[in-house]
Protein backbone atom coordinates (compact mmCIF):
# COMPACT_ATOMS: atom_id res chain seq x y z
CA UNK A 1 0.00 0.00 0.00
CA UNK A 2 1.66 3.17 -1.06
CA UNK A 3 0.32 6.44 1.04
CA UNK A 4 2.29 9.29 1.64
CA UNK A 5 2.04 11.86 4.41
CA UNK A 6 -0.20 14.58 3.74
CA UNK A 7 -1.57 17.79 6.20
CA UNK A 8 -5.26 17.28 5.89
CA UNK A 9 -8.42 19.71 6.99
CA UNK A 10 -11.13 18.38 8.69
CA UNK A 11 -14.26 20.65 9.80
CA UNK A 12 -14.34 19.36 12.57
CA UNK A 13 -16.89 22.25 13.67
CA UNK A 14 -15.21 23.94 16.79
CA UNK A 15 -13.87 26.82 14.85
CA UNK A 16 -10.96 28.66 16.37
CA UNK A 17 -12.95 31.77 17.16
CA UNK A 18 -14.93 29.96 18.96
CA UNK A 19 -12.24 28.20 20.83
CA UNK A 20 -10.15 31.50 21.16
CA UNK A 21 -12.93 33.08 22.39
CA UNK A 22 -16.12 35.12 22.06
CA UNK A 23 -17.66 38.16 23.88
CA UNK A 24 -21.45 39.29 24.51
CA UNK A 25 -23.76 41.22 26.63
CA UNK A 26 -26.58 39.75 28.47
CA UNK A 27 -29.23 41.87 29.63
CA UNK A 28 -30.81 40.32 32.81
CA UNK A 29 -34.05 42.53 33.36
CA UNK A 30 -32.78 44.57 36.63
CA UNK A 31 -31.94 41.07 38.06
CA UNK A 32 -28.37 39.93 39.11
CA UNK A 33 -28.29 36.93 38.00
CA UNK A 34 -28.89 34.78 34.62
CA UNK A 35 -30.32 31.69 34.72
CA UNK A 36 -28.37 28.98 32.96
CA UNK A 37 -31.38 29.18 30.09
CA UNK A 38 -30.64 32.72 29.32
CA UNK A 39 -26.82 32.36 28.91
CA UNK A 40 -27.38 29.00 27.05
CA UNK A 41 -29.39 30.72 24.31
CA UNK A 42 -27.10 33.43 23.74
CA UNK A 43 -23.98 31.22 23.32
CA UNK A 44 -25.99 29.07 21.16
CA UNK A 45 -26.59 32.03 18.88
CA UNK A 46 -22.78 33.74 19.44
CA UNK A 47 -21.62 30.13 18.52
CA UNK A 48 -22.91 29.87 15.04
CA UNK A 49 -22.37 33.12 13.77
CA UNK A 50 -19.15 32.19 14.75
CA UNK A 51 -18.91 28.88 13.72
CA UNK A 52 -21.60 28.42 10.87
CA UNK A 53 -22.52 25.59 13.03
CA UNK A 54 -25.78 24.95 14.84
CA UNK A 55 -25.24 24.03 18.73
CA UNK A 56 -28.64 22.73 19.56
CA UNK A 57 -28.33 20.99 22.85
CA UNK A 58 -26.61 23.66 25.31
CA UNK A 59 -26.82 23.04 28.85
CA UNK A 60 -25.70 26.50 30.94
CA UNK A 61 -24.97 27.45 35.12
CA UNK A 62 -26.65 30.45 36.01
CA UNK A 63 -24.11 33.24 36.69
CA UNK A 64 -24.19 36.20 39.03
CA UNK A 65 -23.50 39.61 37.62
CA UNK A 66 -20.48 39.69 39.27
CA UNK A 67 -17.45 41.07 37.94
CA UNK A 68 -14.99 37.90 38.06
CA UNK A 69 -17.90 34.73 38.38
CA UNK A 70 -17.18 32.51 36.31
CA UNK A 71 -20.14 29.76 34.62
CA UNK A 72 -19.80 26.45 32.84
CA UNK A 73 -21.77 24.80 29.86
CA UNK A 74 -21.80 21.91 28.18
CA UNK A 75 -23.62 20.07 24.88
CA UNK A 76 -23.08 18.88 21.68
CA UNK A 77 -23.01 20.96 17.98
CA UNK A 78 -25.14 20.17 15.16
CA UNK A 79 -21.47 17.83 14.00
CA UNK A 80 -21.93 15.57 17.03
CA UNK A 81 -18.77 17.11 18.75
CA UNK A 82 -18.93 17.18 22.01
CA UNK A 83 -18.56 20.66 23.79
CA UNK A 84 -17.10 22.35 27.35
CA UNK A 85 -17.87 26.10 27.51
CA UNK A 86 -16.19 27.81 30.01
CA UNK A 87 -16.87 31.56 30.80
CA UNK A 88 -16.72 34.47 33.04
CA UNK A 89 -18.27 37.71 33.26
CA UNK A 90 -15.99 40.47 32.52
CA UNK A 91 -18.00 43.96 33.07
CA UNK A 92 -21.40 44.74 35.10
CA UNK A 93 -23.36 47.41 35.11
CA UNK A 94 -27.16 48.39 35.18
CA UNK A 95 -29.42 45.86 33.84
CA UNK A 96 -26.97 43.53 32.38
CA UNK A 97 -23.52 42.23 32.15
CA UNK A 98 -20.58 41.62 29.62
CA UNK A 99 -18.83 38.11 29.26
CA UNK A 100 -16.62 36.02 27.72
CA UNK A 101 -16.91 32.66 26.82
CA UNK A 102 -14.19 29.76 25.54
CA UNK A 103 -14.62 26.11 24.23
CA UNK A 104 -12.15 24.58 26.92
CA UNK A 105 -12.55 20.91 25.58
CA UNK A 106 -13.97 19.51 22.41
CA UNK A 107 -14.59 15.33 21.57
CA UNK A 108 -14.60 14.88 18.41
CA UNK A 109 -16.60 11.38 16.86
CA UNK A 110 -13.64 9.47 15.55
CA UNK A 111 -15.56 8.61 12.40
CA UNK A 112 -15.17 11.75 11.46
CA UNK A 113 -11.42 11.58 10.80
CA UNK A 114 -12.34 8.66 9.05
CA UNK A 115 -13.80 10.01 6.68
CA UNK A 116 -11.16 12.84 6.48
CA UNK A 117 -8.56 10.37 6.13
CA UNK A 118 -10.32 8.17 3.53
CA UNK A 119 -10.34 11.13 1.11
CA UNK A 120 -7.12 12.38 1.81
CA UNK A 121 -5.44 8.59 1.00
CA UNK A 122 -7.52 7.70 -1.40
CA UNK A 123 -7.27 11.19 -3.31
CA UNK A 124 -3.40 9.52 -3.53
CA UNK A 125 -4.54 6.62 -5.51
CA UNK A 126 -5.09 4.42 -2.70
CA UNK A 127 -8.35 2.56 -2.79
CA UNK A 128 -9.46 1.27 0.71
CA UNK A 129 -11.67 -1.10 2.28
CA UNK A 130 -11.47 0.38 5.62
CA UNK A 131 -10.26 3.29 7.72
CA UNK A 132 -10.67 2.74 11.61
CA UNK A 133 -9.61 5.10 14.28
CA UNK A 134 -10.51 5.96 18.19
CA UNK A 135 -14.27 6.02 18.71
CA UNK A 136 -13.73 9.72 20.22
CA UNK A 137 -10.99 12.25 19.39
CA UNK A 138 -10.09 14.76 21.93
CA UNK A 139 -9.51 17.55 19.96
CA UNK A 140 -6.23 19.12 21.01
CA UNK A 141 -3.34 20.73 19.26
CA UNK A 142 -0.32 18.15 18.91
CA UNK A 143 -2.22 15.25 19.95
CA UNK A 144 -1.58 11.76 18.35
CA UNK A 145 -3.98 9.26 17.40
CA UNK A 146 -3.50 5.76 15.53
CA UNK A 147 -6.01 4.63 12.73
CA UNK A 148 -5.70 1.61 10.71
CA UNK A 149 -6.42 1.45 7.15
CA UNK A 150 -6.99 -1.19 5.03
CA UNK A 151 -6.74 -1.38 0.88
CA UNK A 152 -8.31 -3.66 -0.96
CA UNK A 153 -5.91 -6.22 -1.34
CA UNK A 154 -5.90 -6.40 2.64
CA UNK A 155 -2.77 -5.13 3.38
CA UNK A 156 -3.14 -3.05 6.69
CA UNK A 157 -1.46 0.11 8.17
CA UNK A 158 -0.87 2.11 10.89
CA UNK A 159 -1.53 5.88 10.31
CA UNK A 160 -0.50 8.37 12.61
CA UNK A 161 -2.56 11.59 12.57
CA UNK A 162 -1.10 14.61 14.64
CA UNK A 163 -3.52 17.09 15.26
CA UNK A 164 -2.20 20.54 13.87
CA UNK A 165 -4.90 22.87 15.31
CA UNK A 166 -8.05 23.26 17.14
CA UNK A 167 -10.32 22.94 13.54
CA UNK A 168 -9.63 19.08 13.06
CA UNK A 169 -6.37 19.93 10.57
CA UNK A 170 -4.16 17.22 11.19
CA UNK A 171 -0.65 15.89 9.27
CA UNK A 172 -0.68 12.44 8.57
CA UNK A 173 2.32 9.53 8.49
CA UNK A 174 2.09 6.20 7.12
CA UNK A 175 3.98 3.64 8.91
CA UNK A 176 7.00 2.73 7.12
CA UNK A 177 7.43 5.66 5.01
CA UNK A 178 8.78 9.30 4.93
CA UNK A 179 6.89 12.41 5.75
CA UNK A 180 5.97 14.42 2.62
CA UNK A 181 4.37 17.42 1.78
CA UNK A 182 0.77 17.50 0.57
CA UNK A 183 -2.32 19.07 -0.13
CA UNK A 184 -5.08 19.91 2.02
CA UNK A 185 -8.63 18.65 2.03
CA UNK A 186 -11.69 19.75 4.05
Amino acid sequence: MTMSAAKSILVVAICAVALAGCSAELSVGGDSEASGEELAGEIRGDYADQTGIALPRLTCEGVKADVGARFSCSGRNARSVQLEISGRVTDSEGDGFDYSWHVSKAIAPGVLYERALRREIEANGVALAEVRCPVDVEVEQGAELRCKATDRNGSTRTVTLRLTDLDGGFDYTVEGEGSAAGSSAS
